[in-house]
């Protein structure tokens, strides 16, 4: 009975989709913002990070580092980009809320055209990816601020996914990015023999 119970939630909890919230802020006139990742109101993700110098340094609650490099070769970007592209196919979108705070002050005319161009942005962008994922529905807020300079946008996600799809995506990553890293490697090492032979 006991074995039956344990098979039965490890199933619901594989196959059933479960219900996530993603938030994300970014400060683009600072270069610095905060994501956070939560599933029933636990945080499973915490990170505030800092684009400078090309790449970006992402520190959680305990003050742990993680740096990635702005650069094609860079293994944890290579995996990033590969993880995000697979899992977006297997996410169901329920709700987004997006938010834009735009000002340049003491230039009210100069707000009201960037306020405009960010929001036309956002709605370009935005209708594209909820073209593909029918049964979502998104809100847009844009704020501008006349008083004050600022560039900000919020994120704010809930999507659902099943952890099998998750973590299929996750492996199915990582192996496409070890493929993807020694290739890079090899072709880099062949640069460095022509260069060799060359001198």
């Amino acid at each position: 009975m006991v074995i039956e119970i344990i098979v039965a939630v490890v199933v619901f909890l594989f196959f059933v989709p479960l219900k996530f919230t993603f938030m994300f802020y970014i400060n683009l006139l600072h270069n610095k913002g905060a994501i956070v990742l939560n599933m029933w109101g636990i945080h499973l993700l915490a990170e505030k990070f800092l684009i400078s110098d090309g790449e970006i340094t992402a520190r959680n609650k305990r003050n742990k580092e993680t740096k990635i490099e702005l650069t094609k070769e860079d293994k944890k970007l290579i995996f990033l980009n590969l993880f995000i592209n697979s899992i977006i196919r297997k996410i169901v979108l329920r709700d987004t809320y997006i938010c834009a705070e735009v000002g340049k002050k003491d230039n009210a005319m100069a707000t009201a055209v960037i306020s405009g161009a960010v929001l036309f942005m956002i709605d370009l962008i935005f209708a594209q990816i909820f073209s593909r994922k029918a049964g979502s529905y998104h809100t847009v807020d844009n704020e501008a601020l006349f008083c004050q300079n600022k560039l900000s946008l919020s994120v704010e996600v809930v999507f659902s996914i099943t952890l099998f799809d998750a973590l299929f995506s996750f492996v199915k990553s990582l192996l496409k990015a070890h493929k993807r890293i020694k290739e890079l490697n090899l072709e880099k090492q062949k640069n460095e023999t022509k260069v060799n032979v060359g001198n």
